[in-house]
C-alpha cells in the first residue's frame, strides 16, 4: 500500500513523519559523504559547511541526476520505494522519475544544507508545516522554520533533480547558492521572502474537466513576462493538453494527467526557482 501524501496527512501522522525525517539527516549525510569520496570528491574538502561551498557541491550533485537520468519502471513498480528517504515516499514525485540513486544525493545534500542554514541561522527549528491557509502547499510537510517563514528543503532540489534527469534546464550552483541567501535571509524575517510569506503564490481548484489556477495578484502586476514564460513551459509540459490565460492573474489548466496536488507543487516550485532572478 501507498504511504500517504503530506497533503493527506492527520496530525498524528505529521508529527511522525517529521520525527522520521529527522531521524534520517545523520545517515543521509554519511552517505552522501561516502558517494563522493568513491566518485573522487574528497568530502573532508568539498563539505566544508560554508555558503562558498554550496555551488561546486551542487554542480557536481546535477552532473550525477543528468548521468543516473530516469528509473525506467513506474513509480508503483520501483522495487528500490521502501528504501528511499522518507519525503520522497510521502511527497509527489511522478513519472518518470529520478532512480533512487539520485534521490539519496539530494538526500545527503537536503542534510548538508540544513546545517549551513542552521550555523547561520541558530534559531531556526524543524517542525511540521502549518498556516492560516489550509491550501498552504507545505501543509504538514517537515519545514524549517523560523523568523515567520518555512521551508521545505527538498523542494526547490528535487525540482532541479527532475530537470536533469529529464534533460532539462537544471539549476546551476550560482542558482542554488542564492536560493540558499534567500533562505536564510528570510528565516531571519527579513527581506521580500519573508514579507511574502502570508499568501501563497498559487492557489488551484478542480473544476469538472480542468484546473481553475489563481495566481497571486501582485505577479501579474510585477512580472508579466515571468507569467508569459510560465504559461508557456507548462504548456510544452507532458501531459498538460492546454493552458489559458483568462485574466491577468488566472490560468484554466486542461490537464488530465495530472492531479491538483502536482499542479499546485509544479506551479509554486517553478515560481520559487525564477521569481527572484526575473528582471
Amino acid at each position: 500500500m501507498a504511504e500517504p501524501l503530506y497533503e493527506w496527512m492527520t496530525e498524528t501522522q505529521a508529527v511522525e513523519a517529521l520525527g522520521e525525517f529527522l531521524a534520517e539527516r545523520s545517515p543521509a549525510l554519511t552517505h552522501l559523504r561516502s558517494t563522493m569520496a568513491g566518485h573522487g570528491q574528497p568530502p573532508e574538502v568539498v563539505l566544508e559547511d560554508s555558503l562558498d561551498s554550496i555551488p561546486p557541491m551542487w554542480e557536481w550533485i546535477t552532473a550525477r541526476a543528468a548521468d543516473l537520468g530516469v528509473d525506467p519502471r513506474p513509480l508503483e513498480e520501483d522495487p528500490t520505494r521502501p528504501s528511499w528517504p522518507s519525503w520522497a515516499r510521502h511527497g509527489m514525485l511522478v513519472d518518470p522519475h529520478p532512480p533512487a540513486a539520485t534521490l539519496a544525493l539530494v538526500d545527503g545534500y537536503i542534510s548538508y544544507l540544513a546545517q549551513v542554514i542552521t550555523a547561520a541561522v541558530p534559531d531556526a527549528q524543524w517542525r511540521v508545516g502549518e498556516h492560516i491557509i489550509g491550501n498552504y502547499p507545505m501543509l504538514n510537510y517537515p519545514v524549517l522554520a523560523a523568523g515567520g517563514h518555512q521551508i521545505f528543503l527538498p523542494g526547490i532540489p528535487l525540482y532541479s533533480a527532475y530537470q536533469s534527469a529529464h534533460g532539462r534546464h537544471p539549476m546551476s550552483g550560482t542558482e542554488m547558492l542564492a536560493h540558499t541567501r534567500r533562505t536564510i535571509t528570510a528565516l531571519r524575517g527579513e527581506g521580500p521572502v519573508a514579507e511574502d510569506n502570508e499568501e501563497p503564490l498559487v492557489c488551484v481548484v478542480a473544476e469538472v474537466d480542468c484546473f481553475d489556477v489563481g495566481l497571486r495578484p501582485d505577479l501579474a502586476e510585477d512580472h508579466p513576462h515571468l507569467l508569459e514564460r510560465l504559461v508557456a513551459e507548462l504548456t510544452d509540459r507532458d501531459g498538460v493538453t492546454s493552458v489559458h490565460r483568462y485574466g491577468p492573474a488566472a490560468l484554466v489548466v486542461d490537464t488530465p494527467d495530472w492531479n491538483e496536488t502536482r499542479l499546485k507543487l509544479w506551479l509554486t516550485l517553478w515560481l520559487q526557482r525564477h521569481l527572484h532572478t526575473d528582471g
